[in-house]
Protein backbone atom coordinates (compact mmCIF):
# COMPACT_ATOMS: atom_id res chain seq x y z
CA UNK A 1 0.00 0.00 0.00
CA UNK A 2 2.68 2.22 0.92
CA UNK A 3 4.19 1.75 -2.40
CA UNK A 4 1.56 2.08 -4.21
CA UNK A 5 1.42 5.65 -2.10
CA UNK A 6 5.15 6.34 -3.64
CA UNK A 7 3.64 5.50 -7.12
CA UNK A 8 0.93 8.17 -6.85
CA UNK A 9 3.20 10.97 -5.69
CA UNK A 10 5.26 10.23 -8.78
CA UNK A 11 2.49 10.60 -11.05
CA UNK A 12 0.94 14.24 -9.70
CA UNK A 13 4.81 15.11 -9.87
CA UNK A 14 5.04 14.12 -13.43
CA UNK A 15 1.69 15.59 -13.79
CA UNK A 16 3.04 18.98 -12.35
CA UNK A 17 6.31 19.03 -14.83
CA UNK A 18 3.52 18.37 -17.40
CA UNK A 19 1.67 21.04 -16.75
CA UNK A 20 4.12 23.48 -16.78
CA UNK A 21 4.41 23.82 -20.80
CA UNK A 22 0.88 25.00 -20.80
CA UNK A 23 1.42 27.16 -18.18
CA UNK A 24 4.93 28.49 -20.08
CA UNK A 25 2.52 28.98 -22.73
CA UNK A 26 0.34 30.96 -21.27
CA UNK A 27 2.48 32.76 -18.92
CA UNK A 28 5.05 34.00 -21.45
CA UNK A 29 2.03 36.58 -23.01
CA UNK A 30 1.62 38.38 -19.98
CA UNK A 31 5.58 39.34 -19.23
CA UNK A 32 8.82 38.98 -19.69
CA UNK A 33 11.26 35.80 -19.19
CA UNK A 34 13.58 37.55 -16.67
CA UNK A 35 10.61 38.80 -14.30
CA UNK A 36 9.03 35.69 -15.25
CA UNK A 37 11.50 33.27 -13.85
CA UNK A 38 12.48 35.64 -11.07
CA UNK A 39 9.27 35.62 -9.35
CA UNK A 40 9.12 31.59 -10.29
CA UNK A 41 12.39 31.21 -8.58
CA UNK A 42 12.01 33.28 -5.91
CA UNK A 43 9.06 31.82 -4.78
CA UNK A 44 10.41 28.13 -5.03
CA UNK A 45 13.00 29.39 -2.87
CA UNK A 46 10.70 30.21 -0.28
CA UNK A 47 9.85 26.91 0.17
CA UNK A 48 12.56 25.21 -0.44
CA UNK A 49 14.91 27.21 2.41
CA UNK A 50 12.72 26.13 5.40
CA UNK A 51 13.07 22.60 4.22
CA UNK A 52 16.41 22.57 3.72
CA UNK A 53 17.04 24.63 6.98
CA UNK A 54 14.97 22.13 8.94
CA UNK A 55 17.38 18.87 7.39
CA UNK A 56 20.15 20.26 7.42
CA UNK A 57 20.80 23.13 9.51
CA UNK A 58 22.65 26.90 8.39
CA UNK A 59 26.18 25.13 9.37
CA UNK A 60 25.52 21.81 6.88
CA UNK A 61 23.81 23.73 4.16
CA UNK A 62 26.84 26.39 3.62
CA UNK A 63 30.58 25.66 2.07
CA UNK A 64 32.69 27.06 -0.42
CA UNK A 65 32.46 23.56 -2.28
CA UNK A 66 28.80 23.57 -2.00
CA UNK A 67 28.38 27.54 -3.31
CA UNK A 68 30.62 26.84 -5.62
CA UNK A 69 28.21 24.34 -7.29
CA UNK A 70 25.20 25.95 -6.24
CA UNK A 71 26.54 28.48 -8.85
CA UNK A 72 27.09 26.16 -11.62
CA UNK A 73 24.22 24.68 -11.28
CA UNK A 74 22.22 27.58 -10.66
CA UNK A 75 24.11 29.11 -14.02
CA UNK A 76 22.73 26.37 -16.03
CA UNK A 77 19.75 24.37 -14.84
CA UNK A 78 17.67 26.68 -13.62
CA UNK A 79 18.82 30.30 -15.35
CA UNK A 80 20.05 28.67 -18.75
CA UNK A 81 17.67 26.27 -18.75
CA UNK A 82 14.71 29.02 -17.75
CA UNK A 83 15.73 30.85 -20.05
CA UNK A 84 15.94 28.90 -23.38
CA UNK A 85 12.42 27.62 -22.17
CA UNK A 86 10.78 30.61 -21.38
CA UNK A 87 11.86 32.24 -24.46
CA UNK A 88 10.97 29.51 -26.94
CA UNK A 89 7.53 28.75 -25.65
CA UNK A 90 6.69 32.49 -26.49
CA UNK A 91 6.83 31.16 -30.31
CA UNK A 92 6.13 27.33 -30.17
CA UNK A 93 3.19 25.82 -28.95
CA UNK A 94 2.80 23.49 -25.93
CA UNK A 95 2.48 20.30 -27.31
CA UNK A 96 5.44 20.87 -29.27
CA UNK A 97 6.99 21.74 -26.38
CA UNK A 98 6.47 18.70 -24.18
CA UNK A 99 7.39 16.18 -26.79
CA UNK A 100 10.38 17.31 -27.44
CA UNK A 101 11.09 17.91 -23.70
CA UNK A 102 10.50 13.95 -23.49
CA UNK A 103 13.98 13.35 -25.38
CA UNK A 104 15.57 15.10 -21.79
CA UNK A 105 16.70 11.60 -20.35
CA UNK A 106 18.42 11.20 -23.76
CA UNK A 107 20.37 14.37 -23.92
CA UNK A 108 21.59 13.68 -19.89
CA UNK A 109 22.49 10.07 -20.75
CA UNK A 110 24.69 11.65 -23.92
CA UNK A 111 26.53 14.35 -22.20
CA UNK A 112 27.36 12.15 -19.40
CA UNK A 113 28.64 9.62 -22.04
CA UNK A 114 30.62 12.58 -23.45
CA UNK A 115 31.52 14.08 -19.88
CA UNK A 116 32.50 11.57 -17.43
CA UNK A 117 32.49 8.72 -20.04
CA UNK A 118 29.31 6.23 -18.81
CA UNK A 119 28.34 3.50 -21.14
CA UNK A 120 25.13 2.08 -21.59
CA UNK A 121 25.19 -1.55 -20.34
CA UNK A 122 23.93 -3.37 -23.88
CA UNK A 123 25.20 -2.01 -26.86
CA UNK A 124 21.77 -2.34 -28.17
CA UNK A 125 20.47 0.44 -26.28
CA UNK A 126 22.27 2.79 -28.19
CA UNK A 127 19.44 3.02 -31.11
CA UNK A 128 17.81 4.80 -28.01
CA UNK A 129 19.28 7.90 -29.15
CA UNK A 130 18.63 7.42 -32.94
CA UNK A 131 15.06 6.73 -31.87
CA UNK A 132 14.59 9.29 -29.74
CA UNK A 133 16.03 11.91 -32.09
CA UNK A 134 14.21 10.59 -35.15
CA UNK A 135 10.75 11.52 -33.14
CA UNK A 136 12.65 15.07 -32.72
CA UNK A 137 13.13 15.21 -36.75
CA UNK A 138 9.21 13.99 -37.11
CA UNK A 139 8.47 17.33 -34.92
CA UNK A 140 11.11 19.63 -35.86
CA UNK A 141 12.00 19.44 -39.07
CA UNK A 142 9.11 17.07 -40.89
CA UNK A 143 6.45 19.15 -39.57
CA UNK A 144 8.05 22.12 -40.93
CA UNK A 145 7.87 21.16 -44.11
CA UNK A 146 4.07 20.25 -44.04
CA UNK A 147 3.31 23.25 -42.31
CA UNK A 148 6.03 25.86 -42.31
CA UNK A 149 5.88 28.19 -39.37
CA UNK A 150 9.33 29.83 -38.57
CA UNK A 151 7.94 31.08 -35.27
CA UNK A 152 7.68 27.26 -34.40
CA UNK A 153 11.10 26.23 -35.91
CA UNK A 154 12.87 28.49 -33.70
CA UNK A 155 10.71 28.17 -30.64
CA UNK A 156 11.30 24.27 -30.93
CA UNK A 157 14.98 24.79 -31.92
CA UNK A 158 15.27 26.89 -28.32
CA UNK A 159 13.56 24.26 -26.57
CA UNK A 160 16.30 21.65 -27.57
CA UNK A 161 18.79 24.04 -26.88
CA UNK A 162 17.03 23.98 -22.96
CA UNK A 163 17.58 20.25 -23.68
CA UNK A 164 20.99 20.69 -24.05
CA UNK A 165 21.24 23.00 -20.88
CA UNK A 166 19.51 20.59 -18.30
CA UNK A 167 21.90 17.87 -19.42
CA UNK A 168 24.75 20.12 -18.61
CA UNK A 169 23.30 20.93 -15.40
CA UNK A 170 22.66 17.31 -14.38
CA UNK A 171 26.50 16.65 -15.49
CA UNK A 172 27.61 19.25 -12.92
CA UNK A 173 24.93 17.75 -10.64
CA UNK A 174 26.31 14.01 -10.84
CA UNK A 175 29.59 15.85 -9.49
CA UNK A 176 27.99 17.80 -7.10
CA UNK A 177 26.68 15.11 -5.21
CA UNK A 178 30.17 13.91 -4.24
CA UNK A 179 29.50 16.71 -1.55
CA UNK A 180 25.36 17.12 -1.91
CA UNK A 181 22.61 15.47 -1.18
CA UNK A 182 20.12 16.23 -4.10
CA UNK A 183 18.06 18.23 -1.96
CA UNK A 184 21.00 20.53 -1.38
CA UNK A 185 22.34 20.59 -4.92
CA UNK A 186 18.47 21.44 -6.29
CA UNK A 187 18.10 23.90 -3.54
CA UNK A 188 21.34 25.73 -3.74
CA UNK A 189 20.67 25.90 -7.68
CA UNK A 190 17.21 27.60 -7.22
CA UNK A 191 18.72 30.36 -4.79
CA UNK A 192 21.54 30.74 -7.13
CA UNK A 193 19.05 30.74 -10.33
CA UNK A 194 16.92 33.37 -8.83
CA UNK A 195 19.90 35.96 -8.31
CA UNK A 196 20.48 35.70 -12.08
CA UNK A 197 16.90 36.02 -12.93
CA UNK A 198 16.61 38.53 -10.58
CA UNK A 199 19.78 41.01 -11.82
CA UNK A 200 18.07 40.40 -15.03
CA UNK A 201 14.78 41.48 -14.24
CA UNK A 202 16.20 44.78 -12.36
CA UNK A 203 17.88 45.47 -16.24
CA UNK A 204 14.52 44.92 -17.60
CA UNK A 205 13.25 46.65 -15.02
CA UNK A 206 15.48 50.16 -15.41
CA UNK A 207 14.57 49.65 -19.55
CA UNK A 208 10.52 49.95 -18.70
CA UNK A 209 9.38 46.75 -17.93
CA UNK A 210 6.84 46.55 -15.87
CA UNK A 211 5.15 43.88 -13.34
CA UNK A 212 1.71 42.40 -14.28
CA UNK A 213 -0.64 42.82 -11.83
CA UNK A 214 -2.67 40.03 -13.70
CA UNK A 215 -4.04 37.49 -11.20
CA UNK A 216 -3.48 34.88 -14.31
CA UNK A 217 0.06 35.79 -13.97
CA UNK A 218 0.28 35.23 -10.48
CA UNK A 219 -1.51 31.83 -10.20
CA UNK A 220 0.80 30.54 -13.11
CA UNK A 221 3.97 31.68 -11.33
CA UNK A 222 2.46 30.02 -8.02
CA UNK A 223 2.10 27.18 -9.91
CA UNK A 224 5.63 27.00 -11.64
CA UNK A 225 7.04 27.80 -8.39
CA UNK A 226 5.50 25.89 -5.73
CA UNK A 227 4.12 22.68 -7.50
CA UNK A 228 6.29 22.81 -10.80
CA UNK A 229 9.45 23.57 -8.96
CA UNK A 230 9.21 22.39 -5.37
CA UNK A 231 6.34 19.83 -5.21
CA UNK A 232 7.50 17.80 -8.30
CA UNK A 233 10.96 17.63 -7.24
CA UNK A 234 10.44 17.04 -3.71
CA UNK A 235 7.58 14.41 -4.84
CA UNK A 236 10.13 12.74 -7.19
CA UNK A 237 12.81 12.61 -5.17
CA UNK A 238 10.62 10.89 -1.97
CA UNK A 239 10.01 8.25 -5.31
CA UNK A 240 13.74 7.85 -5.63
CA UNK A 241 14.32 7.31 -2.38
CA UNK A 242 12.11 4.75 -1.25
CA UNK A 243 11.65 2.96 -4.78
CA UNK A 244 14.05 1.47 -7.13
CA UNK A 245 15.83 4.32 -8.79
CA UNK A 246 15.50 2.93 -12.06
CA UNK A 247 11.26 2.50 -11.47
CA UNK A 248 11.15 6.30 -10.79
CA UNK A 249 13.04 7.61 -13.46
CA UNK A 250 10.67 5.51 -15.48
CA UNK A 251 7.81 7.90 -14.48
CA UNK A 252 9.47 10.79 -16.46
CA UNK A 253 8.16 9.12 -19.76
CA UNK A 254 4.27 10.61 -18.69
CA UNK A 255 5.70 14.30 -18.60
CA UNK A 256 5.06 14.85 -22.41
CA UNK A 257 2.38 12.36 -22.28
CA UNK A 258 0.43 14.70 -19.62
CA UNK A 259 2.10 18.15 -21.13
CA UNK A 260 0.10 17.23 -24.73
CA UNK A 261 -2.97 16.12 -22.78
CA UNK A 262 -3.22 18.95 -21.14
CA UNK A 263 -2.41 21.14 -24.03
CA UNK A 264 -5.21 19.57 -26.02
CA UNK A 265 -7.67 20.04 -22.88
CA UNK A 266 -6.65 23.93 -21.73
CA UNK A 267 -5.07 24.97 -24.82
CA UNK A 268 -7.37 23.33 -27.59
CA UNK A 269 -4.01 22.83 -29.23
CA UNK A 270 -4.40 20.83 -32.90
CA UNK A 271 -2.55 17.80 -32.63
CA UNK A 272 -0.53 16.52 -35.50
CA UNK A 273 0.17 13.01 -36.73
CA UNK A 274 3.88 13.89 -36.29
CA UNK A 275 3.42 14.84 -33.31
CA UNK A 276 1.70 11.26 -31.81
CA UNK A 277 4.51 9.61 -33.56
CA UNK A 278 7.18 11.52 -32.84
CA UNK A 279 6.10 11.71 -29.20
CA UNK A 280 5.87 7.47 -29.02
CA UNK A 281 9.39 7.59 -31.29
CA UNK A 282 10.94 9.23 -28.27
CA UNK A 283 9.01 7.37 -25.24
CA UNK A 284 10.10 4.30 -26.84
CA UNK A 285 13.61 5.54 -26.97
CA UNK A 286 14.01 6.96 -23.78
CA UNK A 287 12.77 3.52 -22.80
CA UNK A 288 15.57 1.65 -24.41
CA UNK A 289 17.75 3.86 -23.47
CA UNK A 290 16.62 3.27 -19.66
CA UNK A 291 15.89 -0.28 -20.13
CA UNK A 292 19.20 -1.17 -17.90
CA UNK A 293 20.28 1.07 -15.55
CA UNK A 294 24.13 1.94 -14.36
CA UNK A 295 25.07 0.58 -11.46
CA UNK A 296 25.67 4.29 -9.85
CA UNK A 297 22.22 4.99 -9.77
CA UNK A 298 21.44 2.92 -6.67
CA UNK A 299 24.49 4.19 -4.76
CA UNK A 300 23.11 7.30 -6.06
CA UNK A 301 19.64 6.66 -4.31
CA UNK A 302 20.62 6.88 -0.59
CA UNK A 303 22.07 10.33 -0.97
CA UNK A 304 18.54 11.61 -2.49
CA UNK A 305 17.49 13.66 0.72
CA UNK A 306 20.21 13.70 3.25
Amino acid sequence: MRRLGYYLLLMVGMLFWGGSWVSGDIIVTLSTPMIIGFFRFLTASMFFLPVLLVKNGLSRSVSFEKVKYSIFLGMTGIFGYGMFFLVGMGFTTSAQGAIIAGMNPITVSLIAHIVHGERLKKRWQYSGFILSFAGVVLVVGVQVLIEFRMDYLLGNLLILCAMGTWGIYSSIGKAAMKTMSSLEATAGGVFTGTLFFGMGALIEGLNGATLSFDPLFWFNIFYLGFAVTFLGFMFYFIGVNNLNASNAAAFINFVPVFGVALSIIILHEVIHWTFLVGLMLIIGGVSIVNAFPSRDTSKEKSNELE
